[in-house]
């Protein structure tokens, strides 16, 4: 019998919002990548330990049993520190308990997934101050390059029609792109498009999968300051 997905997106909840097609949470899914069910988690209840749950409702709506798992996928970042490292943690724990092939999925690449604007575009994530996490996609949604923190002045040489962001990025980066002609999109964070870019790269040992978190940790910038 195939094994079946469980795909898990919740590496950037805040940036749900109502218009939001899907909330944060996992999907379950056959071989083939047909949806079995959803289960979501909160965006709003950040203090609250809601994953390991939605797992279990997910499994439960499509009636299989750990054992039936055979491909973990996560998104892997940038998104929020603390639900980037849950969510990691998570796959790690639920592939080695069931030995189900685990991949990890940077964010970028699910959300470009979802994405078909018809030229090239770029996806920013992980907004803070000035500046994002940037990575740039051919209209066929491969990446350009592997992305890096910038800020606004980026846009004027990136050779992009569209810019995929939440509504957390910087004011000056909206100003360039208006300014540029750019459009902007809103990105959708979809645990089935997660599922989708897994099935197209190599498992990796659950050891072995690491959150992606683009800037050095504001406790080691706080600490660094406080040794200065």
């Amino acid at each position: 019998m195939a094994k079946h997905t469980l795909a898990i997106e919740t590496s950037n909840p805040s940036a749900w919002t109502p218009e939001s097609p899907v909330k944060p949470g996992v999907a379950v899914l056959t071989a083939d990548l047909r949806l079995l069910s959803r289960a979501d988690i909160d965006p709003e209840a950040v203090h609250e330990d809601q994953l390991m749950s939605a797992v279990a409702r997910a499994m439960s709506q499509a009636g299989l049993t750990p054992r039936d798992l055979g491909l973990i996928a996560v998104s892997t970042g940038p998104g929020g520190y603390t639900a980037v490292r849950v969510a990691v943690t998570v796959a790690k724990f639920v592939a080695e308990g069931t030995g189900a092939a685990c991949v990890g999925v940077p964010t970028a690449h699910a959300v470009a997934r979802a994405v078909s604007p018809g030229h090239p575009f770029a996806v920013a994530l992980a907004s803070k101050r000035d500046t994002a996490f940037v990575a740039r996609f051919h209209a066929s949604g491969q990446p350009i390059d592997d992305g890096s923190v910038a800020d606004a002045s980026c846009l004027a040489n990136a050779e992009i029609g569209t810019l995929v962001a939440d509504r957390f990025l910087p004011e000056s980066f909206a100003t360039e792109a208006r300014r540029l002609g750019i459009a902007l999109a809103t990105p959708i964070l979809d645990a089935v498009a997660v599922a989708r870019v897994a099935s197209t790269r190599a498992p990796v040992d659950p050891v072995l999968l690491e959150a992606f978190y683009p800037r050095e940790p504001e406790a080691v910038t706080k600490w660094r300051d406080l040794r200065r």
